[in-house]
């Protein structure tokens, strides 16, 4: 479903609406995900407007007004609709790092959440993991604050754990035989 998009700014008069069918954003109202499709000079003026540190609004049933994060950086993608309309999505940079820094986002889709934080860890630690354990690790990741899920109409994880923990976790869990080799 497409939900309406807006920059205003009050100083200059600009005042553009697209659409967006897809964004996710955090606890503190900062986006790391947003789509946004319309006529060029809207487009490009909303997604300008964002990455240089202004707010923009979501007009959706739940009216939540975003920026973007204090340290992030941010990518914007673009391409032409066959219908002539301009379609671009921001995107913070945590989508395109390798998986051994200190923040990842992963875009869940229609994947499994637990698979994809299995193979995200296991490409960016050297842990022993299985992929049996893929189920266990994610409910640990997400109990002990590791791995959260942002809001918005999109599922997108943000996984936050450095390899110090994940060795303690995998240490102790195998000491209590809840996972196994």
């Amino acid at each position: 479903m497409l939900e309406k998009v807006r920059y205003r700014d009050y100083n200059t008069g600009a005042d553009v609406e697209a659409y967006t069918d897809g964004y996710a954003y955090d606890e503190y109202s900062c986006i790391y995900l947003l789509s946004v499709t319309g006529h060029d000079s809207s487009v490009k003026a909303i997604t300008g407007a964002l990455v240089t540190g202004k707010t923009v609004d979501i007009l959706s049933d739940k009216h939540v007004t975003v920026g973007t994060t204090y340290r992030g950086k941010y990518r914007i993608m673009s391409g032409k609709l066959p219908s002539m309309l301009l379609h671009q999505v921001v995107a913070e940079e945590g989508f395109f790092k390798s998986q051994d820094g200190p923040e990842n986002l992963l875009y869940v889709g229609e994947g499994d959440p637990a698979r994809l934080v299995y193979e995200a860890v296991r490409s960016g630690y050297p842990a022993p993991l299985i992929a049996e354990w893929s189920g266990w690790l994610y409910r640990t990741l997400r109990k002990e604050g590791y791995v959260g899920e942002l809001q918005g109409n999109r599922k997108v994880l943000k996984v936050s754990v450095d390899e110090e923990a994940l060795d303690s976790l995998i240490s102790e869990s195998v000491r209590c035989g809840e996972i196994s080799f």
